[in-house]
């Protein structure tokens, strides 16, 4: 019986934390985050952080969110400066929180060995190691990955990070994000890094070009990374508050150690937090450390900590469910976490079309997923609390036949159509005529059995197993006249529902009452119409119309003896309330200034 109360108290306190104390971090961070471009604590300038300029206490310390991107889903994020509320530890080491990522997951940057409940690790121990960038100084090795007589080649400092990826991160793989790790490889007109100009104008940039983006799916990046790990980039240290070539003596991302960044310098050069506290720049050569980067998904949660030294936030990232596809089909991600959006493609097939997709679960029982349609041949789903496995369905493609027509008035959408598939045409009639009768013929000029079926303006129908020709006759119709005296811009006749323009004579001193429509015996009709601007407007009936327009005085006020003139009782008291107004500002007036 202990054993059971045990057992259950366990059970019980494992859903207890998960639900009552886990919190997402990027939603933590988001909410204590302060906007980059305007003055906060520490922050003195009014239009905010100047990137020319080392971190401080007056330039920047703390969480500051880019202010470009304020107004997207997941705002980008990062730290600043002189603090210490930053740690986390993950995979059993020490990381400290760089920035966010466009889809809300959290960069980290290696801090050393989890030990003794402490992420207090210092100059080497930042780091796994030193090593080169690269082996020789020559201006291709400047590429995280570079090309070598036409082979494409690793830099070491990838191969130094990847093999230490393997021998301690694998099992935390599907946990991460395969987020960008940029090397920014663009050049002027004059083959300096577009990089080092922005950075010396003080403009961080955390975009990146795709063959620059490094990731480990192509379809986030540039699909060369065999992990998803990289290091820092010089934009990422500015924003922590390194500047090029400025000694900075308080900030996180430099506690006395130099490491290297993954952006060039020159073409000889990298460039790299140093030592003393500066963005640097050396040859590939130099042995600077390596501290390996990875980005926790948007769905990383922590149940202890406050991201302190002592007291680092605990992560723990819900776990990534697999997409399987068949042979005829593809996915932008092989897996996801529950909730994710995943798309899903479909592949040419010689003589097959595509149908539709049927999504299973692991024990081949068909699941209703909702699908949302993005294209003839691509979807998306919610990706469900277990793995997805895709089967696609396709038809055989039959012949195609042609959809033409004599009559200039007919507009084909698709000439030539597949047997058995949906052909549509428009009819565009004259003025003064409409559609009496469409017949469908073979090239025989033989009728066809076959009825077009109209919606809106749109007439359809079934492809037969051969070519279709569209007849159409017209029917003209009956004229009718539109006339008034006070109106403008009629023309000489018009036809049954055909929209009638018109304007009305302006007359001086007069405004128009009513508009009414009568018959050529004079009956009134009951006509609905509108206005918009000048122009009156109403659908033409079957017979001839003759328009009535009555005018009213306008209202006016003589300035000097404050009478009103008008006819309309309601106008009256209108005019007479703003005379009130008028008094009674007169009076306060004439009492200010006594």
């Amino acid at each position: 019986m202990k054993k059971i109360y045990l057992l259950l108290f366990g059970v019980f306190s494992f859903f207890w934390i998960n639900n009552v104390y886990a919190k997402n971090l990027y939603d933590t961070l988001n909410s204590n985050s302060v906007l980059d471009n305007k003055a906060s604590e520490f922050v003195a300038s009014d239009t905010g952080i100047d990137f020319l300029e080392t971190s401080s206490d007056t330039n920047g310390k703390g969480l500051y969110k880019i202010g470009s991107s304020a107004s997207d889903k997941f705002p980008i994020l990062y730290f600043r400066g002189d603090i210490d509320n930053n740690h986390v530890v993950y995979a059993g080491f020490c990381w400290r929180i760089i920035r966010t990522t466009k889809t809300g997951g959290i960069k980290l940057l290696y801090a050393g060995v989890w030990d003794n409940n402490s992420c207090s690790n210092e100059k080497e121990a930042l780091a796994i190691g030193k090593s080169q960038y690269n082996d020789t100084n020559s201006s291709p090795k400047y590429g995280w990955t570079y090309l070598e007589d036409d082979v494409e080649k690793d830099s070491v400092a990838k191969t130094y990070l990847d093999n230490w990826y393997k021998d301690n991160m694998t099992d935390y793989t599907r946990e991460l994000e395969d987020t960008v790790w940029c090397n920014d490889r663009r050049m002027d007109a004059e083959n300096n890094f577009i990089a080092r100009t922005r950075l010396e104008e003080g403009h961080p940039d955390l975009s990146c070009e795709d063959s620059d983006s490094y990731t480990v799916n192509k379809a986030f990046g540039n699909g060369k990374l065999t992990y998803p790990t990289g290091i820092i980039n010089a934009d990422e240290v500015t924003y922590a508050g390194e500047v090029l070539k400025k000694t900075q003596t308080s900030v996180f991302v430099n506690i006395s150690y130099s490491y290297w960044s993954m952006t060039p310098y020159t073409l000889t050069k990298n460039m790299y937090p140093n030592s003393k506290g500066m963005l640097n720049m050396y040859t590939f050569t130099y042995n600077a450390g390596i501290r390996p980067m990875v980005a926790l998904r948007n769905t990383a949660n922590y149940y202890f900590g406050d991201g302190s030294r002592n007291n680092p936030y605990i992560i723990e990232v819900e776990k990534q469910y697999m997409i399987n596809n068949d042979s005829y089909s593809s996915s932008n991600v092989l897996e996801s976490e529950v909730g994710d959006t995943v798309e899903i493609s479909a592949k040419d097939r010689d003589g097959y079309m595509f149908t539709e997709f049927k999504l299973y679960n692991s024990n081949h029982e068909e699941v209703d997923i909702p699908l949302t349609k993005i294209s003839d041949t691509k979807y998306q789903f919610s990706m469900p609390l277990y793995d997805v496995y895709v089967e696609t369905n396709y038809r055989v493609i039959k012949d195609f036949y042609d959809v033409t027509s004599n009559d200039s008035h007919v507009e084909i959408d698709v000439n030539s159509i597949e047997e058995d598939q949906i052909a549509s045409f428009r009819v565009k009639p004259d003025r003064g005529f409409s559609v009496k009768s469409i017949k469908l013929l073979n090239n025989n000029g033989d009728e066809l059995a076959i009825t077009p079926t109209l919606e809106n303006d749109l007439y359809t129908f079934t492809m037969p197993g051969e070519n279709v020709l569209v007849e159409v006759e017209f029917l003209e119709l009956p004229k009718y006249i539109v006339s008034g005296d006070e109106c403008l811009d009629l023309l000489d006749y018009y036809f049954t529902s055909e929209d009638v323009k018109f304007k009305v004579k302006q007359v001086d001193g007069k405004d128009v009452l009513k508009i009414e429509f009568f018959d050529e015996d004079d009956n009134k009709l009951d006509i609905e119409y509108t206005k918009d601007g000048d122009y009156y407007s109403f659908k033409m009936i079957d017979k001839d119309v003759f328009i009535k327009v009555t005018y009213i005085d306008k209202a006016y006020i003589n300035p000097e003896t404050f009478t009103i003139y008008d006819n309309d009782f309601n106008r009256n008291i209108i005019c007479g309330l703003l005379l009130l107004v008028y008094f009674m500002i007169k009076s306060v007036r004439k009492k200010l200034e006594n």
